[in-house]
Formats: C-alpha cells, structure tokens, sequence
C-alpha cells in the first residue's frame, strides 16, 4: 500500500469507497498530530484539531484537484484551521497555574532524580518563555515561523502553502525572529 499513490485513494473516496480514506489518514496522522500540536501545546487539543482537519479534508476532497500533492492540500487545510483554533482560542481565559512537577517528590531531592533536576527546571522554563512567546506572534507570523523552524519546510515551500510571494515570507519570518529575540533575549544572555 505504501507505493499506491495518494491520488489513487483519493480517486477511490470520490467514486464512492469511503474506507479508502482510512488510508491516507494512516499516511498522514502522525504528521497533522505534530501540525496540531505545535499550535496547541496540548495533547488532547492537537488530537481534536488532527480530527477535525481530517474531517474537513474528507468533507472537501470532492473540491481536491491534484494541482498539488494531497499532503500540500491537506497541510494547508490544517494551517487554516489551526489559525481558527488559535483566534478561537485567544477568547478563552486561561487557568493562571498548572502543576508541571512531575506526582511524587524526586523534583524535591535531586540526588534521587534522574539528571539534574535543576537543569531540567531550567530547561523546563526556558521551553515554556519560547512557547510562550511563539503565542505572542501575529497568527501569520506564527504560521511562517513554525512552518520554517519546526516543519523544516523551504520558504518557497511556505509560500506556496500560504499563498503567498517569497518576500510576504521573508517579511513575516524576519519579525517574527525580531520579535522572538526582543522576548527571549534575558533567557539567552
């Protein structure tokens, strides 16, 4: 099944085989999971967000043209709606603390932890200021930064994803690097 094209499955969902989908969404899950995550940060979010793109993806596949490859088409369905997530998300109230230690007392004795219980803290920390700040960006500005840094993807590929010109990318990724370092710099001195 793995040298089947996409498009072929494709083709069987549009005629009728609807299990046909199962396929592609086996191909393509562990990737839109990540996608969803990087813009939640949570496990049980990014799950519903894998779910819901997949569903948009089925619900719009007759529209599907093959102009592009099926994973371009499905990756930009998943950007678009985790931009919706994070507008929909900048709504909600946020609880002001959560428990990252871990349930038993090793955070308390670090010759019993595993490692160097402070440097985990630190790194801990530093992950949750970059996150943090990652939030903070334009949601173009975010969609650019985590396509190039976490998704690897080339900016003529995050143009072609956004629709936009190279320079509207170059543009985007500048600031928000700008943007980051302003935040970030007490953490990296």
């Amino acid at each position: 099944m793995k040298d089947v094209p996409d498009r072929v499955f494709v083709q069987k969902v549009t005629s009728g085989d609807t299990e046909a989908f199962g396929e592609l969404v086996r191909r393509y899950h562990k990737r839109i999971y990540e996608l969803a995550y990087r813009f939640s940060r949570h496990p049980e979010e990014a799950y519903d967000l894998s779910q819901e793109i997949f569903l948009k993806a089925f619900n719009a596949l007759e529209r599907f043209r093959g102009s592009s490859g099926f994973y371009t088409w499905l990756y930009k369905i998943g950007q678009n709606t985790c931009i919706d997530y994070t507008r929909r998300k900048s709504t909600w109230s946020e609880l002001p603390f959560i428990n990252d230690f871990p349930s038993d007392d090793s955070w308390l004795h670090p010759s019993t932890a595993h490692g160097s219980t402070t440097k985990f803290l630190e790194n801990k920390e530093l992950s949750h200021e970059i996150n943090s700040a990652i939030d903070q960006l334009s949601p173009r500005q975010k969609q650019v930064f985590v396509l190039r840094h976490y998704e690897g993807l080339a900016l003529r590929d995050i143009a072609d994803v956004l629709d936009l010109k190279v320079g509207s990318v170059k543009a985007h990724l500048f600031n928000a690097i700008r943007k980051l370092r302003v935040r970030l710099t007490p953490y990296i001195q």
